[in-house]
């Protein structure tokens, strides 16, 4: 009984890795899109 427990935790560490990437992605595209906003304040 205790093979699927570690099979669970395997799984449920995977999604929790991707997750972080996938707000270390999101973070850096929004930050990204203010630089954006910004530099097309100053060119107006």
């Amino acid at each position: 009984m205790t093979e699927p427990d570690k099979q669970t935790e395997g799984k449920e560490a995977k999604p929790s890795r991707l997750d972080e990437a996938r707000r270390v992605i999101e973070e850096y595209a929004a930050n990204l899109r203010e630089i954006i906003r910004k530099l097309r304040q100053k060119m107006n």
